[in-house]
């Protein structure tokens, strides 16, 4: 069986470029190259699938070949490079039906899950430690998951409900992860017709003012956003058991610290 997939592209200065699938929100790959970008995208669908499937999508079938075409190109964007804006797809301009988003709730807990599965044992020292002094340790990419949770709704609109949010202290990591998705669940159930179809230039917490946001481009940068940070989680980890020769299957030790704060991108 032979699938064929819809697929668009961003491509920053440098020649970075980030290849988003239409059909399977929160499904991408990138490189440093186009050619190296578009040569991983059969292997990203069907791993993807795959993924979705073992969470609870029985009806999704993993195609033996996949086959695609580029459907649109944006320069001078590549979120996955932390700091630079997203692009704006002519499909995110679609306002998502409740189904849609429903999907994507339950995408994102799946996202979730595989999160927590990774890092919910983990001990203090490793969630601090860093490979690098400017590399984000494990706790400060959950802050950053979770801060994020409520700087995508803002970008759509400015919601109240992300003013009245209580900031954790650094050892309350999980249960900030936990409290923000769930406001942001919240907020997503209830979005109206109006919301899901306006098309904003959000101007708190945004680096470029121009930058215009979508529900649609909201929902993927949902589902990506995370899925990219369990990939850099993933690598820190395995940075972590190359230097210290061993695993990483330790009990959770809280430490102190100071309160976490706003949401930021990046």
């Amino acid at each position: 069986m032979m699938k064929k997939y819809k697929v668009y592209l961003e491509i920053d200065r440098k020649g970075c470029c980030m290849a988003h699938i239409r059909e399977l929100a929160g499904c991408f790959v990138w490189d440093k190259t186009q050619k190296k970008t578009l040569d991983k995208v059969p292997e990203a669908v069907k791993g993807y699938l795959s993924f979705l499937k073992k969470n609870g999508e029985k009806s999704l079938r993993v195609p033996d070949k996949i086959d695609f075409e580029i459907m649109e190109t944006q320069k001078g964007t590549c979120p996955v490079v932390s700091g630079s804006k997203a692009a704006l797809f002519s499909y995110d301009l679609l306002p998502p039906a409740k189904t849609f988003i429903n999907q994507c709730i339950r995408w994102m807990g799946y996202n979730r899950k595989e999160l927590l599965k990774r890092v919910g044992k983990l001990s203090g020292e490793i969630l601090d430690w860093k490979p690098e002094k400017k590399v984000r340790s494990i706790r400060e990419t959950l802050n950053h998951i979770a801060n994020c949770d409520l700087w995508y709704l803002s970008r759509l609109k400015d919601f109240k409900e992300l003013y009245a949010v209580s900031e954790y202290p650094k050892e309350k990591i999980f249960e900030k992860l936990k409290g923000n998705r769930e406001l942001a669940i919240k907020i997503l159930r209830n979005l109206s017709p109006e919301d899901r179809n306006k098309i904003n230039v959000p101007r708190k917490w945004a680096k470029y003012k121009n930058e215009k946001w979508t529900a649609g481009k909201m929902l993927r940068r949902f589902l990506e956003h995370e899925r990219e940070h369990i990939g850099t989680i993933e690598k820190t980890l395995g940075k972590y058991r190359g230097e210290h020769r061993v695993g990483v299957e330790l009990v959770s030790t809280r430490s102190p610290g100071r309160p976490i704060g706003r949401p930021y991108a990046g």
